[in-house]
């Protein structure tokens, strides 16, 4: 359930590559905060959306 709400807020912030649902992990979930990593199309870049006191914030690495 993590994987696809990070990938909606993925998909409305201003992203530089591409990215798939299908390509996201949860690496940190304590059911109140978590952090769900996304590797690129191009196997060279990430994104990692972390939810956190209600609000998301999406970062591309």
């Amino acid at each position: 359930m993590e994987t696809a709400i990070a990938y909606n807020q993925l998909m409305t912030y201003n992203k530089k590559y591409s990215y798939v649902q299908s390509g996201g992990q949860v690496v940190f979930n304590n059911h109140w905060a978590w952090i769900v990593v996304f590797q690129s199309l191009n196997k060279r870049n990430f994104a990692i959306v972390k939810y956190f006191n209600g609000s998301y914030s999406v970062i591309e690495v």
